[in-house]
């Protein structure tokens, strides 16, 4: 009998990277495994499944998904009471694939830099992404904080954060310029997109900053998790009251 976990899985999509020996290789970013488990959550890496080398192939030269990888990737998401996509160098058709299957089943998503970007390509059929005008502003690695956000009122990021202005780090040469069923709910002060969310979902975030970053030093940080997680838990709680009823 299969036991039934009291604490939230979470997958992450694995990032394909290399090591230091240039060998092939797919990744979790330490903050995010670190956020999920300080958090309450069990991190669960969701990988790719094809024999090649994804960071090093070009896009148009990855073969598309076939209905056993879909099927694949359908069952890993089931898995998951919540799923976290990263940042990273690339939008893969199986980063689309798994983003669009949990937004179907009304899965919790946070988008996390290239996240977001990938949110926004599949609201945008890919036609979204322009590279940014000042680099400076968006791509300061070192730094706590790169520059400020405004919040709109009346959205999920506000509920969260409570306020209509906060400071974040950066570390982005693309970005956002357009979405449709979106919700645009953030921006930068040179006028950036910087935070999207799908309306009559349970939570559909995405972030152009990486809050995960940020856990050890900064209180909006961790309300954006701690959001994430309450809803994640409260789902897990509904689902199993339900079942104590039958």
């Amino acid at each position: 009998m299969n036991k039934i976990s009291t604490k939230p899985i979470i997958g992450i999509i694995g990032v394909p990277t290399y090591d230091n020996e240039k060998d092939n290789t797919i990744a979790v970013y330490n903050e995010s495994k670190n956020v999920t488990f300080q958090k309450g959550g069990i991190p669960f890496m969701i990988c790719p499944l094809l024999n090649i080398n994804y960071y090093e192939t070009p896009l148009n030269k990855i073969p598309e998904l076939t209905d056993e990888e879909k099927n694949i990737y359908e069952e890993m998401v089931d898995l998951c009471d919540g799923i976290i996509i990263p940042g990273g160098y690339r939008i893969y058709e199986f980063y689309k694939y798994i983003t669009e299957y949990a937004i179907k089943k009304d899965i919790p998503v946070l988008g996390i830099c290239l996240g977001m970007q990938t949110l926004a390509s599949i609201d945008n059929n890919g036609n979204s992404l322009e590279k940014n005008e000042d680099e400076f502003i968006h791509t300061k690695t070192k730094v706590k904080y790169a520059h400020s956000v405004n919040i709109k009122k009346n959205t999920l990021l506000y509920d969260i954060i409570k306020k209509d202005k906060i400071d974040v780090n950066s570390k982005h040469k693309y970005h956002v310029s357009k979405v449709n069923k979106f919700k645009i709910v953030a921006t930068s002060s040179d006028g950036l997109i910087e935070a999207i969310e799908l309306p009559k979902k349970r939570f559909v975030l995405g972030l152009q900053w990486h809050p995960e970053k940020m856990i050890e030093y900064d209180p909006d940080a961790n309300k954006i998790f701690d959001a994430f997680f309450e809803e994640i838990n409260n789902e897990k709680q509904r689902t199993k009251e339900k079942i104590e009823l039958l």
